[in-house]
């Protein structure tokens, strides 16, 4: 994957990671959970998290954490419909022992 330090991402972006993450998962027969999360192996896994945001009863902004699985279940195609411009970034990448992307965070940069 290309480098997402530093760099604003849109909706449409994160689908395409979330779908290469997907991807690579099935190809290298990452194991599931019983409630259909990707294992962590230390090895060819990739997580991906979404945070977004929104505002609650007070007009506070909150932030809820979102697994890719979760949002492939509910249908990436309403996360695009409803996200697909709006701007992202990075929060934070981390890497198995062997030094291939293990888990990837994507935040909302504005409601």
């Amino acid at each position: 994957m290309k480098n997402l330090s530093g760099r604003t991402l849109y909706g449409a972006d994160v689908l395409t990671i979330i779908n290469k993450a997907i991807d690579n998962n099935e190809f290298n027969n990452v194991k599931k959970t019983d409630d259909g999360l990707y294992i962590d192996n230390d090895d060819t896994s990739i997580k991906v998290t979404i945070i977004l945001l929104k505002t609650n009863d007070k007009e506070e902004i909150t932030e809820v954490v979102y697994d890719m699985e979760k949002l492939e279940k509910a249908g990436l195609d309403k996360f695009v419909s409803s996200f697909g411009i709006t701007n992202f970034e990075c929060a934070n990448l981390e890497y198995h022992s062997n030094g291939r992307i293990s888990k990837i965070t994507v935040k909302q940069i504005e409601i």
